[in-house]
């Protein structure tokens, strides 16, 4: 009875399960528009939701959606050819004959059992039905190990070929590369990683490093009574620093930035010398003249080798 538990637990069958419906992707495909592209590519993508009971699937993120099996793959993963191909078809017909030769040990073990019931088993002077309840209890047990092992193969190669499929779609959509990176939008800008490039609301603009035109000045000698330099610049100090910057920048820079404007500068001091080294801000002509501005602050030295703040500027 063990092996045929076994085999009707391993036994279940994709063709049998409810199956979540194939979209029409040759149709998606003449969508023009990016957002309604985008739209489809959410709307019919897999997504994994990780249960108690195990990894269910469901097609969209409707809250309605029911979550289902691996076993209802089969039909939305063969409606597309790279996914179709990652499909684990092999290892499935293995388990499949596997569960087979299993239930039919379990007959043959539950034969052996009726035949033997009045007689009894005597391992010592086995007999044709003690041969055929015992060898139908090992073979059920042996062929039911091996489904097991060959069916969990198969949900793994399932669960693979739903990352096949949805880079799939998104390539097919236009949304991604062939080797599975996001394509963004004309005119997002992405860095080396792939991730899109923000600003505060400005189209167009990004942050660029400016550097000081020459070299750092010499490092601030120590104190003369041998007091160690302070590791970091206070707040106030960094005010008293750039106060001088920030009414140059609002005498200077006016005229190049829009009203209403903000600009977050990243400044970087350098440590010994206690001056600017370099200032992150908007790639335009009202970035180049804050950047220019504050390379005139000058802060009082400290031990350490680098010191960062942020400063925003509302015009």
């Amino acid at each position: 009875m063990l092996g045929l538990g076994l085999a009707l637990s391993v036994g279940g069958c994709s063709n049998l399960s409810p199956q979540l419906d194939p979209p029409d992707i040759a149709a998606m495909e003449q969508v023009a528009s990016r957002a309604e592209r985008e739209a489809l590519y959410n709307e019919h993508s897999i997504y994994r939701h990780y249960e108690p009971q195990g990894v269910r699937y469901t097609k969209g993120t409707h809250p309605g959606s029911v979550k289902r099996s691996w076993q209802s793959l089969e039909a939305i993963l063969r409606s597309d050819q790279n996914s179709s191909e990652a499909l684990p078809t092999r290892k499935l017909r293995t388990a499949r004959i596997l569960t087979a030769l299993t239930l039919v040990s379990s007959m043959v073990m539950i034969a052996g059992i009726a035949a033997s019931a009045r007689e009894g088993l005597d391992f010592k002077n086995l007999g044709g039905t003690g041969a055929l309840l015992l060898g139908g209890g090992i073979g059920s047990a042996g062929f039911a190990v091996g489904g097991g092992i060959s069916y969990n193969q198969a949900r793994k190669g399932y669960d693979h070929a739903v990352d096949v499929y949805n880079d799939s779609l998104g390539m097919r959509l236009g949304l991604s590369t062939p080797q599975g990176d996001y394509k963004p939008p004309p005119g997002v800008m992405v860095d080396e990683d792939g991730f899109i490039l923000l600003d505060d609301g400005d189209p167009g603009l990004t942050q660029i490093i400016y550097l000081p035109e020459g070299p750092l000045p010499a490092p601030v000698a120590s104190p003369t009574d041998g007091a160690p330099l302070p590791a970091s610049l206070t707040p106030g100090q960094l005010d008293a620093g750039v106060i001088n910057s920030k009414q140059a920048i609002r005498r200077e820079c006016r005229t190049l930035v829009e009203a209403g404007r903000t600009i977050i500068a990243e400044v970087t001091i350098d440590g010994p010398s206690g001056t600017v080294a370099q200032v992150v801000a908007d790639n335009d002509a009202g970035g180049a003249c804050v950047a220019s501005q504050l390379f005139s602050a000058r802060f009082p030295a400290i031990g350490s080798r680098q010191q960062a703040f942020s400063i925003t500027l509302r015009f």
